[in-house]
């Protein structure tokens, strides 16, 4: 059995003919000039070939992983990078989903929230049953639950003063990945796409004179056609010559929402809209737009991008949740409020649970307060206690991405396993340098 991991003749990139010998079951560390070769030594050669003989090992196919350029290599084990890149783009990413602390509080919150009835304004608490399991992996798979299941079942409880009939909590309720928790608004994401009407319609201008400046002179002859039609339609006058500015708010209403939009059917809340476009059915300017921006690949939306400008979304505010998940507290906390502190606070009002929470909740939640407890001292071991939850993922820094990996292997409990960090103080606090070190000596 080795233990050593030998590697003879390395020449990659500017390694020259190097040969040595790296103990197993040791922190072993590769220091030296900037250029020395200690990451091409690290991930291009060992990093690389683990990961070239274990899929080697398992029939797959290889030929996009270059061999290095070694003479030998020997007593490899499998092995994990843990990198300085931020690969996560996903605007929906934040702190919490990345490292599942807001994903097990979401748990919490199913099983332990309180809030008021929409009728009457009595505490409403969800109805326990204790037939949960003390086994953290029963709540693993609670955590698999949340991720992939879209058809969504939901049981009715009532309001033990009015009767009122209100939807039993779920994880779903507070993941704003998930139509049931997401505003729906600006689905889940905080922002919103607010169209630029100074790029799309020039207002000194008529319709015909080119008044609508994303429109060419075929939608300008089609849409005109439908324009004039409706105004005979709903009975009020409507030019295509005349200029946009002297537009009263019908028109402009019918300009740039369409005939189905609540914008203008508030002024003929008594009549159908017209069903073809000879009868006067148009879509919009804006509402055309929005369509077509929200049906587009990513790729193509930049055509369009020009056209409109991000704003924080008008309904949630930007915390994502609709208003239903967020009335829902624990402790008098609800879950935005929590995902705003910083993990240290998290850990802190998870230890005070006991203190505000009745037995009866307890002995059901005992085993998610435990693992949520776990792995947010895991995060505050390897130094990013002071990030809050809701931090958007692709605002990390490359040292705070990889410590986020690096928390999340410390409770996999693997052993045998090779772990190749790319210098993974960067960017640390001196005083958390110390608890790096002993995280790694756990591993």
């Amino acid at each position: 059995m080795y233990t050593f991991i030998e590697i003879k003749g390395a020449r990659e990139n500017n390694l020259k003919n190097i040969s040595l010998r790296i103990p197993k079951n040791k922190l072993v560390v590769f220091t030296g000039l900037s250029g020395s070769g200690k990451s091409t030594l690290a991930l291009d050669i060992l990093q690389k070939e683990c990961q070239r003989q274990y899929m080697e090992s398992m029939g797959m196919v290889t030929d996009f992983i270059s061999k290095p350029k070694v003479d030998a290599i020997m007593g490899l084990s499998p092995s994990i990078s843990i990198d300085q890149r931020n690969n996560n783009r996903n605007p929906r990413s934040t702190v919490g989903t990345v490292t599942e602390v807001f994903t097990y509080l979401r748990i919490l919150f199913a099983k332990l929230g309180v809030r008021k009835c929409p009728r009457c304004g009595e505490l409403i608490r969800q109805p326990f049953e204790v037939e949960m399991e003390a086994d953290s992996m029963h709540w693993d798979e609670s955590l698999r639950d949340s991720v992939g299941n879209s058809d969504v079942v939901e049981n009715m409880i009532a309001c033990p003063s009015c009767g009122e009939k209100l939807p039993e909590l779920l994880m779903s309720h507070f993941s704003f990945n998930k139509p049931e928790g997401a505003c729906p608004v600006c689905r889940g994401l905080g922002v919103v796409n607010t169209p630029n009407l100074e790029r799309i319609i020039n207002t000194d201008l008529s319709i015909r004179d080119g008044g609508v400046r994303i429109w060419d002179k075929f939608h300008i002859d089609r849409y005109s056609e439908a324009i004039e039609n409706a105004g005979r339609f709903y009975g009020f006058p409507i030019s295509t010559d005349e200029p946009l500015k002297n537009y009263g708010q019908i028109q402009m209403d019918f300009l740039l929402y369409g005939a189905l939009s609540f914008q203008f059917c508030g002024h003929f809340p008594g009549v159908k809209p017209p069903k073809t476009v000879p009868e006067g059915r148009f879509e919009g300017i804006i509402t055309n737009v929005l369509r077509r921006h929200s049906e587009m690949g990513s790729g193509s939306k930049d055509k369009l991008g020009g056209l409109f400008h991000e704003e924080v979304c008008p309904e949630c505010h930007g915390v994502r949740l609709r208003k239903e998940s967020i009335g829902v507290t624990v402790g008098g906390t609800n879950i935005i409020e929590l995902s705003k502190k910083s993990l240290e606070d998290v850990l802190d009002w998870i230890q005070k649970l006991p203190s505000f929470t009745t037995q009866e909740a307890l002995l059901i939640a005992r085993p998610v307060i435990d693992d949520l407890e776990q792995r947010i001292k895991r995060l505050l071991d390897v130094g990013v206690g002071y990030l809050s939850m809701e931090r958007a993922a692709v605002t990390l820094s490359a040292g705070e991405a990889q410590r986020l990996k690096l928390a999340s292997i410390l409770g996999s409990g693997l052993t045998g396993v090779l772990y190749v960090l790319d210098e993974p103080t960067v960017g640390l606090h001196a005083r958390d340098t110390k608890k790096l070190i002993k995280v790694l000596k756990k591993l």
